[in-house]
């Protein structure tokens, strides 16, 4: 009888415990799939998507580019290989990949090469970011113009001599970090690289050509440390919000219409004694303040276009620049005199972190930014568009990210390596935060094998470097010529699993939403699946184009992996708590067992009916 009561007892205990693992594994199950639900598209308004990709075959070349160098083409990368001097071609169509160089994504730069050819990417438009090796110490003439796609350059520290029209008409490159060691800017090298807002020219450099950068229409700080004697003609030409420059003490002249068309210039520094302030003063165009004083870390520059409608169109522009980061901040007002009244752009600000030490510096940046332009003049909050771009570092920090959380603001994250994440403030949430988080990925393309057991007309294998739980959009670069086609995002492991199916946009980009991912899990994207098409979700970007249907759900983000506040997946915690249970029941058995043991040893008489009920 006792031996049964314990049983009993111990059966009791066990169907408890039994049960509080289902609740926990049905809640861990309710939780893992909350964002498995897709959006929906009114059949009505829906476009047709392509079931079929332009190309059938997948594009894949090489060659030789120098004496000890070789060059593929494979999946939207151009990788270059060996070591030594590119050649130098005369012309863009010379270029051995000039064919290409609409599918060119990505650029692979080995270390151990001396120098960068002329015209080698010249029209590479879709290029994102480019990294070039601490061994080359030149880049030729025409090397990237017209590389109209162009964000962040990470130059190396060898580089010696930047050619000719090297980066001319990189209309979209966020800042230039020269390079301390540089010594010569050829002729227009950043000629209308109109995105920059400041600029520092290391004290090495011994040339400047001219025009060098000539309609960089957003530059407003400039820093000029190179020890120069002159400054040349048509330098900063066009450059309309250019507020405040500091020329070095070893300038004796200044050259025909180097400040031509600067009409924000308000403040030059020279502390030199080869030109009087009176000279200098004439020769910048009467109404410059020349001051021996130091560059503020703070300036701000403005434009007013007059249009054809005839509003008004002011332009600001606001940058705060750090050691390690440079924060600026441009807002856009349109005025209609006709009916006295003003319309405000969104504001857009853009954050360059250079390593991790550029996160503490931008914190405070940024504060100040959402002070000033993140709530209208009513009082009301106004959507602020970021764009950060991370080099030295493919981390986002814990800090930065609570720091955006609830706010009305959409954050658009490009790291070095090409990986592109947009996040909004609003879809943040802070209890599910913990450290850092890594946006690395790696897109390879994947076998003839893969897309048969995926059933895609094309694959694609997508590695993430590090695990990152937070709500965001993750952009995949695909191809422009996948453009409007269905991209299908699946899980790997014992059973494939597909994640989520998307639309292309028209930049070759498939945007997933997900709310976590993991580096011990490999993911594959399949194209064109069958099916896809009808539960395909479209972008944002892509709305209007699809007649900017209405969701009759509002887009969830997918969980594919996910990691405790321990640094643990769901697995691990389900596995600990199972043996924590397991523990625990032993435990509870062997004190029954040993109290009523000791009940029987004082005399105890078990009764029937002690366990009836």
């Amino acid at each position: 009888m006792f031996c049964g009561s314990i049983n009993k007892s111990i059966f009791r205990i066990f169907a408890v415990l039994l049960a509080v693992m289902i609740c926990f594994g049905s809640a861990s199950a309710v939780f893992a799939m909350e964002g498995t639900s897709e959006a929906e598209i009114p059949e009505t308004e829906e476009p047709e998507i392509s079931e079929t990709p332009e190309t059938e075959e997948q594009i894949v070349t090489s060659g030789s580019c120098g004496t000890n160098l070789s060059w593929s083409f494979s999946g939207g990368t151009l990788t270059i290989s060996g070591s030594g001097a590119m050649t130098d071609y005369s012309n863009e169509k010379s270029v051995p990949w000039y064919e290409l160089r609409k599918d060119i994504l990505n650029i692979v730069l080995p270390e151990g090469l001396t120098s960068i050819g002329n015209a080698a990417f010249y029209e590479c438009r879709n290029i994102l970011t480019v990294s070039i090796p601490n061994s080359v110490t030149r880049i030729g003439d025409f090397a990237f113009t017209y590389c109209y796609g162009i964000k962040m350059i990470n130059f190396g520290n060898g580089i010696k001599t930047i050619g000719n029209e090297s980066f001319s008409n990189c209309i979209s490159v966020v800042s230039l970090n020269l390079p301390s060691g540089l010594q010569s800017i050829g002729r227009k090298a950043f000629y209308r690289c109109e995105t920059i807002t400041s600029l520092i020219i290391p004290s090495g450099v011994t040339n400047i050509g001219v025009s060098a950068f000539a309609f960089c229409k957003n530059l407003v700080s400039v820093d000029i440390r190179a020890r120069i004697k002159e400054i040349p003609a048509l330098l900063f030409k066009g450059c309309e919000k250019l507020s405040q420059v500091k020329i070095p003490d070893t300038v004796e002249s200044v050259e025909d219409n180097a400040f031509k068309e600067c009409e924000n210039l308000d403040t030059v520094y020279y502390n030199g004694s080869n030109i009087s302030p009176e000279d200098l003063q004439k020769e910048l165009g009467g109404e410059v303040l020349v001051s021996s004083g130091e560059l503020s870390d703070s300036s701000s520059g403005s434009s007013i276009t007059e249009n054809g409608d005839g509003s008004i169109t002011s332009e600001k522009v606001e940058v705060i620049e750090g050691e390690d980061s440079t924060v600026s901040a441009k807002e856009e007002v349109v005025f209609i005199p006709e009916a006295g009244e003003s319309e405000y752009s969104e504001t857009d600000v853009t954050v360059d972190i250079r390593g991790e030490s550029g996160w503490e510096e931008a914190a405070g940046a940024v504060e100040d930014i959402f002070k000033n332009y993140g709530t209208a003049d009513d009082g009301s909050e106004r959507h602020v568009n970021i764009q950060l771009y991370l080099s030295g570092t493919e981390s986002i920090s814990q800090e930065f990210i609570e720091s955006i959380a609830g706010k009305d603001v959409t954050v658009t994250i490009t790291t070095e390596n090409g990986s592109v994440w947009i996040i909004n403030g609003k879809d943040i949430d802070t209890a599910q935060l913990f450290g850092n988080y890594s946006l690395a990925y790696v897109l390879e393309a994947g076998s003839a094998e893969l897309s048969e057991k995926l059933g895609a007309g094309t694959s694609f294998v997508l590695k993430f470097l590090a695990p990152a739980e937070i709500n965001a959009e993750v952009l995949i670069r695909i191809g422009g010529s996948y453009a409007r086609q269905s991209a299908s995002l699946f899980k790997g492991g014992k059973n494939v699993e597909k994640v989520q199916s998307v639309v292309v946009d028209s930049e070759g980009y498939a945007h997933f939403y997900l709310g976590s991912v993991t580096e011990k899990t490999e993911y594959y994207i399949g194209m064109n699946v069958p099916g896809a098409s009808e539960e395909a979700i479209i972008p944002q970007n892509m709305l209007a184009e699809y007649g900017n249907p209405e969701f009759i759900e509002p887009i969830k983000y997918e969980i594919t992996g996910r990691s405790s506040s321990w640094g643990m997946n769901l697995g691990q915690v389900m596995s600990i708590l199972a043996a924590v249970m397991v523990t625990v029941m032993i435990v509870v058995g062997a004190v029954m067992f040993f109290w009523n043991k000791q009940r029987l040893k004082n005399g105890y008489v078990p009764q029937m009916d002690d366990e009836d009920e």
